[in-house]
């Protein structure tokens, strides 16, 4: 059932909803992180940082929850699994994703906030062996924003994990970016189709996220 724009909009206001940012931390948001030292890049990084900026202040204006995610292993690596030894053994090389490291830091957005609460990962899907969805739960939480990297990786696992657990999902297209266009565009089909409202932040703002995921 389609809601009106007037409910919507109230909806919003409401402290169901909360943002989820995807892995926007040093190491894929800065041209010095390890994944760009691994031979990658984000496509239209620098539009997604201003994008993102500008959700982050969306949010809080509206006193919605704000959690951040990111990647982060201890020295040895032995919470990596198979992310890291079977898939990329190279981020050990590099010493990539290390706790407490400037290259696991979120990046610094000027509206990052004190309160908003960072889950520390150690697979693609956040929701694994973290405490995110007892806090989602805590919070009353039926409706998730979500954006950040990678489109085709990390938030689709997150955007599949959410939708199973009976959260409404809406992706924020130009908040989100992989290393490959194609990549890019099959993601945001799929998570379309199958998961979760794909709008723009424009469409955000006005409160254009009526409609139903198929």
């Amino acid at each position: 059932m389609k809601q009106s724009r007037s409910l919507i909009k109230k909806n919003l206001k409401m402290h169901n909803t909360a943002l989820i940012i995807i892995d926007m931390q040093n190491a894929f948001c800065s041209k010095e992180g390890s994944f760009w030292k691994r031979g990658y890049s984000i496509l239209n990084i620098d539009s997604v940082l201003k994008v993102v900026q500008s959700l982050l202040s969306f949010a809080h204006k509206r006193g919605m929850l704000v959690i951040f995610t990111k990647l982060e292993y201890k020295p040895d690596y032995s919470d990596s699994g198979l992310l890291v030894k079977q898939l990329s053994p190279e981020i050990i090389k590099l010493g990539a994703y290390l706790e407490n490291s400037w290259d696991s830091t979120i990046f610094n957005f000027q509206e990052l906030k004190e309160h908003d609460i960072i889950i520390v990962k150690k697979r693609y899907d956040p929701f694994f062996n973290t405490e995110l969805e007892d806090i989602l739960k805590t919070h009353q939480i039926t409706r998730l924003i979500v954006a950040g990297v990678l489109t085709n990786v990390c938030v689709e696992s997150c955007v599949r994990s959410a939708f199973d657990r009976d959260f409404e999902v809406i992706v924020i297209r130009d908040a989100t970016s992989t290393y490959s266009e194609e990549l890019y565009v099959a993601s945001m089909t799929t998570m379309e189709k199958h998961f979760a409202k794909v709008i723009s932040f424009e469409e955000l703002q006005k409160g254009r996220i009526d409609g139903e995921s198929k």
